[in-house]
Formats: C-alpha cells, structure tokens, sequence
C-alpha cells in the first residue's frame, strides 16, 4: 500500500508539498522534506483508503538546529 501524504507546514504558508510515501508518518516522528527536518504534529486521513492507496494531510512544524 501506498500514501498520498500532502505535508503543509505550520507557520509558513505557501509551504509544503504532496509526495508519494511506502508508509505513513506518525505524531512526534521526524521527516525530511527536502534538505530540511520536520516534525509531524498531526496526522488527518482526507479519503478512506481504496485498493492499494490512502489520501492524508500531515502538518509539520520546522526542527531548529540544535534541537534535535
């Protein structure tokens, strides 16, 4: 199975992206979007699963340097 996870970033709008993933993120895990890492903080099914995928939005927060 796989998700379809749209990531938005908490704080800066504009941001984030829809990306393909083997499996989906949980609260409090660190996930790298490009160079950066976030921290997901919610997690929200959009579409019940069909067949092989799953449509969710996951929000994120920006991991300082350093706080890791």
């Amino acid at each position: 199975m796989f998700h379809k996870i749209s990531y938005a970033i908490a704080g800066e709008p504009g941001s984030g992206l829809i990306r393909n993933e083997d499996r989906l993120p949980q609260p409090g895990e660190i996930v790298k979007l490009g160079d950066n890492e976030f921290e997901v903080v919610e997690v929200i099914e959009l579409i019940p699963a069909r067949g092989d995928w799953g449509y969710y939005h996951v929000t994120c927060t920006r991991v300082k340097d350093g706080e890791r």
